[in-house]
């Protein structure tokens, strides 16, 4: 048995035993990107270090076995700092973007390219329950929302922009309202919330405490919730649109007090004393503090519904007793304005599809969400690189390569790779090597050109028959990956999804 220190702590091991995994098994959470159990140490990123302060010296506690006497810091400053310039250097030369333009610019946050990938897949159910999560009122929100999430769309330099809004208006529209698994709640908490306003931004709020598993009570003054949007015209807005998504939200189990007008303390006194939280959406009723909650209004309506989901997700903490602080900032890699070089070589590996013609509102669904570039990442929840760079507060500027590597998807099968989002650690490459390819992975080049290849010019699928699911899986960054399979995000859950036609 070998006798060393770890973090002050005493511990014996066995003999061979990696300082990896001595630490893991006191429960240390060690940051890895190239190391895989089953592969032999890479050696190539260098995230896992600890310092022997016996010595001074960091090791990569992937390949290094622990020694008698020694005294490792897993966690101290000289080992942050270490990982952090780790980090830098590699997110230096990463090219990709974590998360598309048009989910940056949706104030409600939808996620859009699952929305399109879903509709060309003909999962309008699936694409509902997207759009839902999205955007409370997807059908009403496709006529008056500005779409600000089209303006940054790449297609809109090479032919045009997505046609987003009436996208998510048509799935509305075909699949939301006969969808029973939207209706879905968990089981109730007991808790009782009441919203004063029923506009899009208080609607929304009790939209997502209700899917929380909260009773909700929506107190409006006027006969009929809605809000400013109540008051839109019939071409501008069609009422029936509006009333089903209401009558929608009334089957989720929401209640509406509609004609009652919440005024002074008496009626505000009789609210709190009923309630566990209140959340005001309209102006001058009550200011926030205690169990009151504000949601505010916005001319944007989609601002408006982004903020009511907001002010709902910090009262279901409230209520659980949880801290409500801002969410921790997520590193976030973009690629930026492409030029037309760049934005051609990611058209190369995209199906060539006609513009779809539009008549009137009505889009061909399925060839129009074809168009999409999928420019988000396909491990936009899991990458290792995203979560490390995240927790380490690693800059994105700090070092700047003198080159960055185009922006290419190579590979027209399942598999595919992008050479800007891979960082080299080899892991592909071992794995092919252990399950005994044929073909396999290989490196080409050398230092800064270095990069993954197959070879004698073999497709991926021909080069990873055997290994292809593990490679996937290990990949930190998604930059190899199957063309069709990705984990994705709600409000609620954080799934894999696989989209097959």
């Amino acid at each position: 048995m070998v006798h060393l220190k770890i973090n002050n702590n005493e511990v014996e091991v066995e003999e061979g035993t990696t300082l990896i995994h001595a630490a893991r098994a006191m429960g240390i959470e060690v940051p890895t990107l190239c190391y895989w159990e089953g592969v032999r140490p890479m050696n190539s990123c260098m995230l896992c270090v600890m310092r022997d302060s016996n010595t001074g010296l960091l090791h990569p506690s992937c390949s290094t076995v622990a020694q008698e006497g020694m005294d490792i810091e897993t966690d101290s400053g000289d080992v942050c700092e270490a990982r952090k310039d780790v980090l830098e250097l590699t997110i230096s030369e990463h090219v990709g973007d974590c998360e598309a333009p048009c989910t940056h610019t949706c104030p409600a946050s939808m996620n859009i390219p699952v929305m399109m990938r879903q509709i060309y897949e003909g999962d309008l159910d699936g694409a509902a329950y997207t759009v839902t999560n999205g955007l409370v009122f997807p059908g009403t929100l496709g006529y008056v929302c500005p779409a600000p999430c089209q303006s940054p769309c790449r297609r809109k330099s090479y032919d045009q922009t997505m046609e987003i809004k009436l996208l998510h208006r048509e799935v509305s529209e075909k699949a939301l309202i006969d969808n029973p698994e939207l209706l879905d709640c968990p089981e109730d908490t007991g808790k009782k919330v009441a919203i004063i306003g029923g506009g899009l931004c208080g609607m929304s709020s009790a939209w997502v405490l209700r899917k929380k598993g909260h009773a909700c009570t929506v107190f409006e003054k006027e006969a009929k919730a809605g809000g400013k949007v109540r008051a839109l015209t019939e071409e501008e807005l069609p009422k029936g649109v509006l009333d089903a998504e209401i009558d929608f939200i009334e089957r989720l189990g929401v209640k509406f007090e509609c004609g009652t007008e919440i005024n002074g303390n008496g009626d505000l006194e009789a609210i709190l004393s009923e309630y566990d939280s209140v959340i005001v959406a309209c102006k001058g009723v009550a200011k926030p503090g205690g169990k009151i909650f504000e949601a505010k209004e916005h001319k944007l309506d989609v601002r408006a519904v982004g903020n009511g989901k907001t002010t709902g997700l910090w009262v279901d903490k409230y209520l659980k007793s949880v801290e409500i602080k801002p969410e921790p900032k997520l590193f976030d890699s973009k690629y930026g304005k492409l030029d037309k070089k760049n934005l051609s070589k990611l058209l190369e590996n995209k199906t060539a599809l006609d513009i779809p013609t539009i008549e009137g509102d009505l889009v061909d669904a399925r060839v129009e969400a074809g168009r999409c570039l999928h420019c988000d990442c396909r491990k936009r929840v899991s990458c290792g690189l995203r979560k490390w760079a995240s927790d380490y507060g690693a800059e994105k500027k700090k070092y700047f390569a003198s080159e960055t590597p185009d922006v290419r998807i190579l590979g027209s099968g399942n598999v595919i790779l992008e050479p800007g989002k891979c960082i080299r650690c080899g892991l592909c490459v071992a794995i092919a090597e252990k399950h005994g390819e044929d073909i396999g992975l290989t490196f080409a080049n050398r230092g800064f050109d270095m990069e993954i290849r197959v070879p004698f010019d073999h497709s991926f699928d021909d080069a990873l028959k055997k290994s292809a699911a593990e490679c996937v899986e290990a990949c930190p960054t998604a930059a190899i990956a199957f063309r069709n399979v990705e984990d994705v995000q709600s409000c609620h859950t954080t799934t894999l999804i696989k989209l097959t036609r």
